[in-house]
């Protein structure tokens, strides 16, 4: 399976979003690890936790490589497989990694994106895996997926608002919020 990014117009389109949805993903990790230890913060400091880096490209930093086991280094090179955004935070200790796939689309997401999100989340064994589109889930799909539960695994699937003016960039269906970890509990809208 390649995961060659598509050229033209809707791979542009898709390109623009990487990073503004890396930055939302740092701070929705950060405040939320940073809570957690009962660090007071107005803004999150980057003390490299959480670590997200773009990755559609195949480009990978040598501290995500380190994150990492052999086997998905394997699968980097081997098979060219990279979602659109790869990190990592660490909990409490470098023993207690949780690592991060994201894939990313600027379109109504189908089942066959589902698919791909849990295929990162299976292959390199991400505590989260996220598909973050600008479009809300088609109703046909949501149910399709709610049906057919293994489709989905723990894939997180949210939609990412452009807005400056919102509080918070993500919203996921409630419908969907029995799979939800923290930090994205709160995205579940009502």
């Amino acid at each position: 399976m390649s995961s060659e990014k598509p050229k033209g117009s809707r791979g542009q389109d898709e390109e623009r979003l990487y990073e503004p949805i890396r930055k939302a993903l740092w701070k929705v990790f950060s405040h939320h690890y940073s809570a957690n230890k009962k660090i007071l913060m107005r803004e999150p400091i980057d003390f490299g936790n959480p670590h997200l880096e773009i990755t559609a490209h195949g480009v990978f930093s040598e501290k995500l490589k380190r994150a990492f086991d052999d086997e998905a280094l394997s699968i980097f090179s081997t098979e060219r497989v990279r979602p659109d955004i790869m990190g990592f935070v660490w909990k409490e200790s470098p023993s207690l990694k949780e690592l991060i796939t994201v894939e990313v689309k600027d379109e109504p997401i189908t089942i066959v994106h589902v698919s791909k999100a849990k295929l990162y989340q299976d292959l390199f064994n991400a505590t989260f895996s996220l598909l973050i589109s600008t479009q809300e889930l088609p109703e046909q799909k949501l149910r399709a997926l709610l049906n057919k539960d293994a489709i989905r695994g723990k894939v997180i699937i949210a939609r990412y608002m452009e807005s400056p003016q919102r509080v918070h960039a993500f919203e996921i269906n409630p419908r969907l919020k029995d799979s939800i970890p923290e930090p994205f509990k709160r995205f579940c809208k009502s």
